[in-house]
């Protein structure tokens, strides 16, 4: 018998988690869709993007503080697991022993936005010094937890304290890029989209994002290019997969969008999606 389809597939990143409309829907205005869709599909929840790696001055710090503890090497086998509550418990109890370095600090912060708890991440996050090494990771955790939380104003505004630390971090640049298009400013979060691919051209992250900009401003040719052969290559993922059916089901190709969110959802979750869709093409202006 085959596996059944999950209604909750990759974490934060999915459509079903809390049914669209429970992230944000009830929000007014069309900026505030906006944020839904970025912030749910277009923005990474942990310290990198799918596809991205840390720095290799992050690796290094990341592995000097692991040393011979086996507590956090516990804490970290199982966030990798997929045991997200499990791994919070293990983090909290070495966060709260206060002995741990400060990039250990920013990962349970990392863990905690992904797994929707980005209030409690903000809380983690600003115990790091603004001279600390882990800096650079903590105001990164701050964007996407105020990204989370529906407030682009402040998730830009660490954006750009993160710029000033690392001006030409693919990273920083995608998120500042999703504050931009959640306050309505697409034309400029295009632009550093467009930035990053030009120094990266197979950049999967701010293909996927920039995708989802231009579907959101109505360029849908554009944005189905960008994203159509990520999702036709063999290595495609279930965010890829989703990310094209927002944009068909933008566009009101209801049948397309239906066809590739049975891929991985089951279909309660793909009807709800796609009348959230439909509702979203009737706020635009």
């Amino acid at each position: 018998m085959a596996p059944a389809k999950a209604s909750n597939h990759i974490g934060m990143t999915g459509w079903g988690m809390t049914g669209w409309g429970m992230t944000g829907w009830g929000m007014t205005g069309w900026l505030s869709v906006i944020t839904v869709l970025l912030s749910v599909c277009g923005c990474g929840h942990t310290t990198t993007y799918p596809g991205l790696l840390p720095s290799e001055s992050e690796r290094q710090a990341r592995a000097a503080a692991a040393g011979p503890d086996s507590a956090l090497k516990v804490a970290r086998a199982t966030h990798q697991s997929g045991d997200l509550a499990a791994s919070i418990q293990l983090y909290r109890t070495l966060v709260g022993n206060g002995s741990v370095a400060p990039e250990v600090v920013v990962e349970f912060g990392d863990v905690l936005v992904e797994s929707g708890s980005p209030d409690e991440a903000i809380d983690i996050y600003s115990q790091i010094d603004a001279r600390s090494p882990a800096r650079l990771g903590a105001l990164l955790g701050m964007t996407r937890a105020y990204l989370n939380l529906g407030d682009p104003v402040k998730a830009l505004n660490y954006a750009e304290e993160a710029l000033v630390l690392a001006p030409r971090d693919a990273r920083v640049l995608i998120d500042k890029a999703v504050a931009l298009d959640s306050l309505g400013r697409h034309a400029e979060a295009q632009a550093l989209y467009r930035g990053v691919l030009s120094v990266t051209p197979r950049h999967v992250a701010a293909r996927n994002d920039l995708a989802l900009s231009l579907a959101l401003t109505g360029q849908y040719d554009e944005a189905i290019a960008l994203i159509g052969p990520l999702v036709r290559s063999s290595t495609a993922t279930p965010r890829e997969r989703e990310n094209l059916a927002i944009i068909y089901g933008l566009m009101g190709d209801a049948d397309r969008a239906t066809m590739l969110s049975r891929v991985d959802l089951d279909e309660g979750t793909t009807q709800a999606n796609l009348a959230f869709l439909a509702a979203v093409r009737g706020t635009k202006p």
